[in-house]
């Protein structure tokens, strides 16, 4: 009997030695568009794959032209495709060498949409990490990096590095938000792996006073009773080093608001959080805390999502209307007349390619259903005109087999969802004036 025991004993730790390289080795891929505020992902990368021995990849891709419209189509030849992708390449080349790192890191060139491109990649090659540039923090340079990131952070479940430009080294002050779930151990321990050796990890769990409120008699708390057992197991799933630098804090208030002050404070260089949400509303609108992160801090930023992937045919959940199929035309018609003029975003998602963003930015004009051939129409307005007509997109949706929609807890539209085939289409509407 025992030595049955000692057998399996040894078994399980070969197979946690096994899983552990196998983790140690995973390559990491690093998801540049060739522009300044993507060197600094370049230069982490370097620094993490010296630290971890684990190898690099570099996918960039070309994404095609777009359609304008149902009546204005720019085509893009196979002579064009291939040049943009020499070019693209050219650039990225000339990043390396700027960036004065990955000169012998396989590069791969792909066209498709980015973001269900790098995720696809990620997947194909069992990335542990996407390593990603985050943006300047100008406006409109942090919007396109931090709009990127979260796409790829929806669609995917492989973890995302977002390097904050001027980033070159490992981190030294490290910011961990843990609320014990498994996304957030996921993400403290990646991080744990590729922070300096002699880095501060500090633990921050955020509680509210009105339901945690034994938490809130002293700083002995994150060490007694249940959040300083559950500190302890956090600590015992890392890999660290002996006399690491480990400290626990409990902050209360907004979530996302307090790690971002604590941050600040803390002068930290890197913030870790895990994203909450397996289903498919939750990942499609990803945790409010985590995007928040992402848009907010003046760091780099570690988010691990659920290792599950996406649903991309789950329901919404219960404070949706799903409608029945005799009453799509009347109540497309009533979502017309409450939202018509809203700034919108339509986007269409399916299983094999991912996410597509198709128009966003211009005001919504009308959705309808035509019972005569079983279609669902959507259409944009362009907010200007040409020789005074305005122009617009849109979106015929053949077989439709569920419509939804979602609402904001004050009964506001927020977003309108059609199921076709594997995949769906939504409208999503932006916050009214």
């Amino acid at each position: 009997m025992a030595t049955m025991v000692q057998q399996q004993r040894a078994r399980s730790a070969a197979e946690e030695r096994q899983a552990s390289t196998s983790v140690a080795l995973a390559p990491l891929l690093v998801a540049t568009d060739s522009s300044e505020s993507a060197d600094a992902a370049i230069r982490a990368a370097e620094a993490i794959s010296r630290h971890t021995a684990r190898p690099v990849k570099l996918l960039t891709v070309h994404e095609p032209l777009p359609m304008v419209g149902p009546d204005v189509q720019i085509a893009e030849s196979p002579d064009m495709e291939a040049e943009r992708r020499t070019h693209l390449r050219a650039m990225v080349l000339d990043q390396l060498e700027r960036a004065g790192a990955g000169a012998d890191w396989p590069l791969e060139v792909v066209t498709g949409d980015a973001a269900a491109t790098i995720v696809n990649a990620a997947h194909h090659i069992g990335a542990s990490l996407v390593i990603m540039g985050l943006g300047e923090h100008g406006l409109f340079e942090r919007m396109l990096g931090d709009e990127m990131v979260l796409r790829v952070l929806r669609l995917g479940t492989v973890p995302v590095l977002a390097v904050a430009p001027g980033a070159s080294k490992l981190p030294v002050n490290v910011l961990a938000a843990v609320d014990f779930t498994p996304s957030s151990i996921r993400a403290v321990r990646l991080a744990s792996e590729i922070m300096s050796a002699d880095a501060k990890l500090t633990l921050t769990h955020i509680a509210s006073r009105e339901s945690d409120g034994a938490v809130s008699n002293g700083a002995s708390s994150v060490y007694d009773g249940t959040v300083g057992r559950a500190f302890d197991l956090v600590v015992s799933k890392l890999r660290l080093r002996k006399g690491a630098n480990v400290e626990r804090r409990i902050l209360f208030g907004d979530p996302a608001k307090s790690l971002l002050a604590c941050a600040e404070n803390a002068q930290a260089d890197l913030i870790v959080a895990g994203s909450h949400g397996r289903g498919f509303l939750t990942r499609l609108l990803l945790g409010s805390v985590s995007q928040r992160l992402v848009r907010g801090a003046r760091c780099s930023v570690l988010v691990a999502p659920p290792e599950e992937g996406p649903n991309f045919l789950e329901e919404l959940p219960d404070f949706t209307t799903r409608f029945a199929a005799y009453e799509w035309a009347e109540r497309l018609e009533d979502f017309t007349r409450r939202n018509v003029g809203r700034i919108a975003t339509l986007e269409i998602i399916d299983p094999d390619i991912g996410a597509q963003i198709e128009q966003k930015g211009f005001p919504f004009v009308g959705a309808s259903f035509d019972p005569r051939d079983g279609r669902v129409h959507m259409m944009l307005g362009n907010p200007t005109s040409l020789n005074g007509k305005t122009r617009h997109l849109t979106r015929s949706i053949i077989g439709p087999t569920a419509i939804q929609v979602l609402r904001d807890r004050a009964g506001h539209d927020i977003l309108l969802r059609v199921a076709h085939g594997s995949g769906q289409t939504l409208l999503t509407l932006g916050t009214r004036d």
